[in-house]
């Protein structure tokens, strides 16, 4: 299919994972993640938490990069993820579930530890050594305010290496090319398929027309498959 080319009956099933393909990818990073905390290290728990919430929140690509400390529980005590800048310029928030509200809290807590209210939540691993040699060094002058800020800002996971790093983990899973948007897809076909709601999932995903949520109301291929087989033929 090309990029131009329309599907009907729903998304194309090569653009969103499979139950069994959810399920694969969430035991790896859970396992990786599980691992690196036992020695002590950061890197597959970061994954683990961009993973996770990318598949928990159906968030952007950019729209998880610009996510800040601010915009989480931890910060205004709602089970919900605030979008201050999504497509359009326009800002939501994100429904959550208790449990995925304390993991996004107990994330910050051990691996942002000391991070403003506007702080990213994620960081280049280069970026975050940079922020912890800063925060070892003694007080300056007030031109270390400056100086910090910047090294803030730069220190942010930028998309290219989100795609990189969600591209490089689904190969290490064992699963076909993933990408961020995939995660996306994945999220807001599983949430319709809770309720069948199309507009909470309007919601949800920060769609400005329910047509363009449409898309997912025709992606459960085990009812698509009931009915099917169900057919007299």
């Amino acid at each position: 299919m090309t990029r131009h080319q329309k599907h009907r009956g729903g998304l194309a099933p090569d653009k969103y994972l499979s139950d069994e393909e959810f399920d694969t990818l969430i035991a790896y990073v859970r396992q990786q993640g599980d691992i690196a905390r036992q020695r002590g290290s950061r890197r597959a728990v970061v994954n683990q938490m961009i993973i996770e919430t990318l598949l928990f929140t159906g968030m952007r690509a950019e729209e998880l990069c610009s996510l800040q400390v601010r915009d989480l529980p931890l910060s205004h005590g709602k089970d919900v993820v605030y979008v201050r800048r999504g497509k359009g310029n326009v800002s939501r928030t994100i429904e959550i579930s208790s449990d995925f509200a304390q993991k996004l809290t107990s994330f910050v807590k051990d691996y942002r530890k000391n991070a403003k209210p506007g702080s990213a939540v994620f960081v280049n691993e280069r970026g975050y050594r940079r922020l912890r040699w800063k925060m070892q060094r003694p007080a300056k002058s007030d031109g270390r305010m400056i100086e910090e800020n910047r090294s803030e800002h730069s220190s942010r996971l930028i998309y290219r290496s989100l795609y990189s790093k969600v591209r490089i983990i689904g190969q290490k899973a064992g699963l076909r090319r993933l990408t961020p948007h995939m995660l996306r897809h994945t999220y807001l076909t599983r949430m319709y398929n809770v309720k069948n709601d199309l507009r909470f999932v309007q919601d949800q995903a920060g769609h400005a027309s329910p047509s363009t949520t449409a898309i997912y109301a025709c992606t459960s291929a085990e009812a698509r498959r009931q009915q099917v087989e169900a057919f007299d033929y």
